[in-house]
């Protein structure tokens, strides 16, 4: 079973995770090439379950779905933590909220902060949290 929560990924089961999205055809290789690029398990199955695979499909030629899908997001400037992934991000998982920046958080806590919950932690931020969900010492 795979741990959905886990900023890194598996593009396997990632790929076996999202098989109900757009269009599987090439899907393990697609997760491959995100993983490669240093997109986060929660990024990943964001653009996964977006528009871009589909508007990736129409442009692109498709003799080979990672390498194209790879131009298109050259071309369209989707790189990890970008504008357009953090949206797609805080629109597929209700768990995150937008920090003034709008980068996806999840209420947490960090050293020097006793207070869990109180404070907005950037996903994938080393050193922190969820406290509904793992404990600081035990990372």
């Amino acid at each position: 079973m795979s741990n959905k929560y886990h900023l890194h990924f598996d593009p396997v089961v990632l790929a076996a995770d999202t098989a109900d999205a757009y269009s599987s055809k090439g899907w393990t290789a697609l997760c491959r090439l995100l993983e490669k690029r240093g997109f986060n398990r929660f990024e990943a199955e964001s653009i996964l379950r977006s528009k871009h695979t589909r508007w990736a499909q129409t442009e692109l030629p498709r003799q080979d779905t990672s390498t194209s899908f790879g131009r298109y997001l050259d071309r369209n400037n989707i790189v990890p933590g970008c504008k357009e992934v953090n949206a797609l991000v805080l629109g597929t998982f209700s768990q995150f909220e937008a920090n003034a920046e709008g980068v996806p958080c999840e209420r947490g806590t960090m050293p020097g902060n006793p207070e869990a919950g109180e404070t907005l932690v950037p996903v994938g931020t080393p050193a922190c949290c969820n406290p509904h969900r793992e404990q600081y010492w035990s990372m």
